[in-house]
């Protein structure tokens, strides 16, 4: 067994070339890259996963695996060839094994989650106010190849939920998209022109934003909470209560994500968005959507707005 007299001769030793925490535990600081960007494969797996930040963490540590095994490795050899500790070896009165278990308790590596955690993500949020229930056709009452011109707009309407957002109601929607009465309104007249330019019949409305992943992992963490509360088609029966400032800035329109289309994704806000979460149909990085906004508009970045997600409020009590 080590003695206290080889304990302290291996902690000199520790103390020569590792940095030391709060705790007085030794650590090794493995630094990534700086052309480590987040890759897809990860996106996937943390927008799937039922718990995101124990997956992240997994996603790294397994990525880093080989260097904090070289690390631990060649400690080890170096205070196995220190002539102290070499002596106690050959002689019997310690091992390898034993040098490798203290080390085990009074070292670790840390790993640059860091790095990862402050890298922006494009991300487009999906809204379901009901209109899920009608397969995402509620937006467009009065489209030109609809071909019915007496539709009213349904309660259901992501567009109306919005409008109301922004202190419009349905009467004053109605007239803008029918009738383009816009009452010097650049909301309503940009919500018009949205409608009038979709090319297809399945519409979401839709947020780009540019969050990073600290705060994506927030805000999956805060969706996957209420989850079961918000499990009904019908959203006065869904009972979860967190919510979301989106900044009135951000990007914002009609997305089909399921044939790849859309329309114009320039409705122009007048105010903050409060969006409660169990209004969210999804929350999906761009790059693994089946046919993703950058690709169908042919997009850069900057059309995910950065800082659009001012507030992340989850639900205090877990579902």
């Amino acid at each position: 067994m080590l003695n206290e007299k080889l304990k302290s001769k291996i902690h000199d030793l520790l103390n020569e070339r590792y940095f030391k925490d709060d705790q007085g535990l030794f650590y090794t600081e493995i630094y990534a890259d700086y052309r480590d960007d987040i890759p897809e494969n990860w996106l996937k797996k943390l927008s799937e996963a039922e718990n995101p930040r124990d997956t992240f963490h997994d996603c790294v540590m397994d990525a880093y695996e080989s260097c904090e095994h070289d690390d631990s490795y060649e400690m080890l050899q170096q205070i196995c060839r220190n002539e102290m500790i070499a002596e106690a070896i050959n002689q019997g009165k310690t091992s390898e094994d034993e040098i490798r278990e203290y080390l085990w308790d009074h070292h670790y590596v840390q790993l640059p989650y860091d790095h990862f955690l402050k890298q922006d993500i494009a991300v487009d949020i999906l809204l379901d106010t009901g209109d899920a229930n009608y397969d995402f056709t509620l937006n467009q009452p009065f489209a030109s190849w609809d071909g019915q011109s007496d539709k009213t707009i349904d309660e259901c309407s992501a567009l109306l939920w919005l409008s109301r957002q922004q202190g419009y109601n349905k009467r004053q929607l109605t007239n803008a998209l029918k009738h383009g009465e816009f009452q010097e309104s650049k909301f309503l007249k940009s919500v018009h022109w949205e409608v009038c330019n979709t090319s297809s019949g399945i519409n979401a409305l839709t947020f780009l934003v540019q969050i990073t992943l600290e705060n994506y992992l927030k805000l999956l963490d805060a969706i996957k909470r209420e989850a079961k509360l918000n499990a009904s088609y019908y959203p006065k029966e869904r009972k979860g209560r967190g919510y979301i400032i989106i900044d009135k800035k951000t990007t914002c329109g009609l997305y089909d994500s399921w044939n790849g289309s859309g329309s114009m994704l320039e409705i122009d806000l007048e105010k903050d968005i409060r969006l409660p979460i169990r209004m969210i149909h999804s929350a999906l990085p761009d790059c693994i959507r089946r046919y993703n906004i950058r690709e169908i508009w042919g997009l850069c970045g900057s059309a995910w707005s950065d800082n659009a997600v001012k507030e992340i409020h989850p639900m205090r009590k877990a579902a």
